[in-house]
């Protein structure tokens, strides 16, 4: 998909986490926060949420709130 975006001249805004916003992402998770809903918040994908959490030693909850 990006490559036919680049085709038609359409700017690809890549933005990541920076350390001091994966401590605020690891709080909001802590709170109950889905890393769907945290990406929407903080503007990036909710992969690179829970990847940067997992770096971090975040321990992750299934769809049913447990954690694995």
């Amino acid at each position: 998909m990006s490559k036919i975006l680049a085709r038609r001249g359409v700017r690809i805004r890549r933005t990541g986490l920076s350390f001091e916003r994966i401590d605020g992402a690891a709080r909001l998770y802590g709170d109950g926060w889905s890393p769907a809903r945290i990406g929407k918040r903080m503007e990036a994908g909710p992969d690179t949420v829970r990847l940067r959490l997992l770096e971090c030693g975040a321990r992750m909850r299934d769809r049913y709130q447990r954690f694995r």
